[in-house]
Order: C-alpha cells, then sequence, then structure tokens
C-alpha cells in the first residue's frame, strides 16, 4: 500500500503548486503514508525482536565455538531452555511479553491514534 495509496488527486496538487521535493515530501508524502509508515516500522522492531534469539545466543556456529553476549533476555530464555529449566525460560518470556506490551502501548497505539485523527488521507481528496 504506503505510496500507492495515495489519491491521485494529490499529485495533481502537487503539480499544480509546483512543490518542490522537500515540499512535496513534509506536506503530502510522508503525512499521506504515515500510517503505512507506523505499521512498517513496528512490523520492523517486531521482527528484529524475532531476531534476538538468534543474535544473543547461537552454540556451535563454528565447530565447537558459541556465540553469545554477555547479558541478554533472549540468551537467558534460550540457555535455559536448552538446559531444560523451563520455569525460568517462561518467567524471561514473560518479560519479554511485558517488554512487548509497553512498546506498543507507549508507542505503536499513541502514533496510530495520531495517525488516525490527524492524517487521513481520504479527507484531503474533499478539500482538493
Amino acid at each position: 500500500m504506503g505510496i500507492k495509496a495515495m489519491p491521485s488527486e494529490y499529485n495533481e496538487v502537487m503539480k499544480n503548486l509546483n512543490l518542490g521535493y522537500f515540499k512535496k515530501m513534509r506536506y503530502i508524502i510522508l503525512p499521506s503514508t504515515f500510517p503505512y509508515l507506523v505499521t512498517g516500522i513496528t512490523s520492523t522492531i517486531n521482527s528484529a525482536w524475532g531476531g534476538l534469539m538468534i543474535g544473543e545466543y547461537w552454540p556451535n556456529i563454528a565447530g565447537k565455538r558459541t556465540l553469545t553476549v554477555q547479558y541478554g533476555l533472549m540468551k537467558i530464555i534460550d540457555l535455559s531452555t536448552s538446559n531444560g529449566n523451563i520455569a525460568i525460560a517462561a518467567w524471561g518470556s514473560f518479560l519479554f511479553a511485558i517488554i512487548v506490551a509497553i512498546y506498543s502501548i507507549l508507542f505503536t497505539k499513541k502514533m496510530m491514534d495520531l495517525a488516525r485523527k490527524k492524517y487521513v488521507v481520504e479527507e484531503g481528496i474533499y478539500a482538493a
């Protein structure tokens, strides 16, 4: 979706007003794609969190060598799971769920509410 969801009338307005590149980006393109940007950023961050388990602890990556970090929640979860200590792994997963929920409340929800209230593309068609 993203920029393809932007109404064609917006392109006509940009051409008629002879807007420069930065003014187009600031006043029309970024506001009209803001909900998609928030969704994309959130998806990227969530995917990065999913890759942390591999990045923090990777046993036998090259022969007998193990890739590991000094401290890390995903390392604790992975080590606990591989050692059979499911209780610590469950508590680590619970803590991680709390972190994700806080992130979702503080960042994603506020940005999506802002996008719904301030950056509604469909209403701009009638203004053009």
